[in-house]
């Protein structure tokens, strides 16, 4: 019998979703959501949470898209939002110090590339930041001016480069951090979780999980790494790699 998986952790965009302003896919949703509802009646059946850069808000609308009951993961590691007491916590590492840097980047971002009219913010975060280049701009020389812009600033904040945008978080919290946090919290062991990811900053948590997959939409880094690669694109995607775990497990 193969290894049984307790916990399936999933990135947003790209993976649940076609990514932001992308239509949900309420059928894939709806099999989540009977998956945490059989997990939480104790069957044998995963339950399903999140891993995603996305905000508070977003992350606690797909929660209940879902009927997720187990913490997961936002703001790419900044936070864990846990459903069941309707909390939301901060990771350790955000300071006071972290916070002044993070507002002095914002101010220089915004008038360096937004004001501009460059890129743009994505709204809601409350301890990272998300900025989207302007329609017929890319992501990598936004990446470019985003390092221009922040020169000289406290070496406290790192970079993310998605398909679709760069990402600023305090230095030392990734995915994979949050990840590391959300089974500390819910005392479930890393090897006993499946992850599913598309983009290169899932691999921070998918190199950590004891099964990796990814949707057919997946970069192909992503591809490279994951045990298994579904041949379906996003929320089919997903209901597709779960089933092949839960099959794993029964034959």
């Amino acid at each position: 019998m193969a290894h049984i998986i307790r916990l399936v952790v999933v990135d947003v965009d790209g993976c649940l979703t076609p990514g932001e302003g992308g239509a949900w896919d309420w059928e894939a949703l709806g099999v989540l959501q009977d998956l945490n509802a059989r997990a939480r009646r104790g069957e044998a059946a995963p339950a399903i949470t999140l891993c995603t850069g996305r905000q508070e808000p977003y992350v606690e609308a797909m929660m209940q898209a879902i009927g997720g009951f187990v913490p997961c993961v936002y703001e790419n590691g900044c936070g864990l939002y846990l459903p069941d007491g309707y909390r939301f916590l901060e990771h350790q590492a955000i300071t006071p110090e972290v916070r002044a840097t993070l507002a002095a980047a914002k101010t220089r971002l915004y008038n360096d590339i937004v004001a501009p009219g460059l890129g743009y913010f994505q709204p809601g975060k409350e301890v990272s930041l998300s900025v989207y280049p302007a329609a017929g701009r890319g992501v990598r020389s936004m990446r470019q001016r985003i390092v221009a812009s922040l020169s000289g600033l406290p070496e406290t904040l790192t970079l993310h480069t998605s398909a679709t945008c760069v990402d600023i978080t305090p230095a030392g919290i990734d995915k994979g951090q949050g990840v590391r946090w959300l089974a500390e919290v819910t005392q479930i062991a890393l090897q006993d979780m499946g992850g599913i990811g598309d983009s290169p900053g899932d691999l921070a948590f998918l190199r950590l999980v004891g099964a990796s997959a990814a949707p057919a939409n997946a970069m192909a880094q992503v591809k490279e790494h994951a045990h298994y690669v579904s041949p379906f694109r996003y929320g089919k995607g997903v209901v597709d790699i779960v089933a092949h775990w839960m099959q794993q497990t029964s034959s």
